[in-house]
């Protein structure tokens, strides 16, 4: 009888661990599909994980912004002959958000990486940022933002919109605020803030006098602005274009700026957030990253001579083996380039110049153009982008 009992259990620890290997082997290529559907994470999410349950089923479990991405998982079981359970949670999460919508109603919205405000710092969103709302975890949305970007943020950052709350704010009279920091007032007598200002933001205009305007924020408040620095945005974005001395403008407004790891506004900036602030300013979106900058635009070579770049044209460094991009800048002529660094200012390749970076220049891999570039994912003319 004791013979017969180990055998039993050498039988069973076989079985159980080939259907183990089966499982793993099959995760192999669940992580596969997964992969080809979300090649960059930072803008896409597909989780899938198949498990067993606690009767020995197989549950397909995890997350996905694709359906498509789902499908063809079950389409691989059924060529297997694989029965499994679907628990896959398709995001936007509709069974627990009641909208699928969001308007950044904060001056600046803190975007990290998990639901935490210990959390790393890896983006932000300035008020009036359209954002698609995915999923929710007590007091934290996990949100996208118009450049596909994917993190969380606080649920007081964001006011929550219908589909046709979106489309009725895409159609009212807004305004979009130039300068790099500024002030909306409680009421017109400008004796009370009602909410700080940082370049970029969009209001929808209510009422206009001299030059004082009533501007409605997107969480419903009302405040007061003064008109001077604020430009119609309809207009504003239907004929903005991306010009080398106007990105130079722009940049030059946010020298000095400090130094913010994730920064994406005049409250401070990251290299590549110094940049993307500066083209959105200008009319056009870019990927948030200067390791998805880089995939973008006219590739140039400096090495070639300072004459074959333009004013405008991204420079980007970092190591060459392995090829890593760390780090981005903005070509400005006569070999100098402003970035963000510590604080934004202005370096040479020059070696005979006094903003001369030796560090830097040793560790220059190219240069992108992107004036005049075809919209493609991730570089978007503003005007052309459906969320605004």
């Amino acid at each position: 009888m004791r013979y017969i009992i180990i055998i039993s259990i050498v039988f069973l620890t076989l079985v159980f661990g080939c259907q183990q290997k089966s499982v793993e082997g099959i995760q192999n290529e669940i992580d596969r599909i997964s992969t080809s559907w979300t090649p960059d994470k930072r803008v896409a999410i597909c989780n899938l994980k198949l498990i067993k349950g606690e009767g020995g089923e197989l549950i397909l479990k995890g997350e996905s912004m694709f359906p498509g991405a789902k499908k063809e998982v079950f389409q691989l079981f059924t060529s297997r002959g694989i029965n499994a359970t679907d628990s896959v949670t398709i995001l936007p999460d509709t069974l627990h958000l009641q909208k699928s919508w969001g308007l950044v109603s904060l001056s600046v919205a803190n975007l990290r990486s998990k639901p935490a405000h210990s959390s790393e710092l890896v983006s932000q969103a300035i008020m009036g940022t359209p954002v698609r709302l995915l999923k929710e975890s007590e007091d934290w949305l996990l949100i996208q933002t118009p450049d596909r970007y994917i993190a969380w943020t606080n649920k007081s950052a964001v006011q929550q919109q219908s589909q046709q709350a979106m489309v009725d704010w895409r159609n009212a009279s807004r305004m979009i605020y130039t300068s790099t920091s500024g002030t909306i007032y409680q009421d017109d007598q400008q004796s009370e803030v009602q909410s700080d200002l940082v370049a970029g933001a969009i209001v929808v205009r209510l009422s206009e006098k001299l030059n004082l305007a009533k501007v409605g924020l997107p969480d419903g408040r009302v405040g007061y602005v003064n008109r001077m620095d604020w430009l119609d945005f309809k207009q504003w974005k239907d004929t903005v274009t991306l010009a080398g001395n106007r990105m130079i403008t722009t940049g030059k407004k946010f020298l000095g700026f400090p130094y913010l790891w994730g920064g994406t506004s005049s409250k401070g900036l990251d290299c590549s957030g110094f940049v993307k602030t500066v083209c959105f300013l200008n009319g056009v979106i870019l990927e948030r990253d200067a390791s998805q900058q880089v995939k973008h635009g006219v590739e140039l070579d400096p090495a070639s001579g300072w004459d074959k770049l333009q004013k405008g044209d991204l420079l980007f460094f970092g190591s060459k083996q392995p090829y890593r991009v760390t780090h981005v800048g903005m070509y400005i002529g006569e070999g100098e380039f402003i970035h963000e660094s510590g604080f934004v200012h202005i370096n040479s390749l020059d070696k005979n110049s006094t903003l001369f970076n030796n560090d830097l220049a040793a560790k220059l891999l190219g240069a992108r153009r992107i004036i005049g570039f075809s919209p493609e994912q991730g570089y978007w003319l503003l005007r052309q982008h459906n969320w605004y």
